[in-house]
């Protein structure tokens, strides 16, 4: 079986915000601080689909590099 998951990223170098998308923004309803300057966004169900980071100001001026890695979780 294939899963695929698409991530949005998203950087604001004016408003200094790197927000990441995992799941379809357009079901964004409920947005929640825990604090250390990151936003998690949720769906109606309650689960994370992306969050952002506030006052994130990438070393150099280049365009921040992003790496990913991948877990299995057992499927329920």
């Amino acid at each position: 079986m294939s899963m695929e998951t698409k991530i949005k990223l998203f950087f604001d170098p004016v408003g200094n915000t790197l927000t990441v998308w995992f799941g379809d923004p357009d079901q964004e309803h409920l947005c929640e601080e825990t604090g250390n300057d990151v936003i998690l966004m949720k769906d109606n169900k309650g689960q994370v689909i992306g969050f952002e980071k506030l006052n994130f100001v990438p070393l150099g001026t280049e365009m921040p590099l992003v790496s990913f890695e991948t877990m299995a979780t057992p499927v329920r």
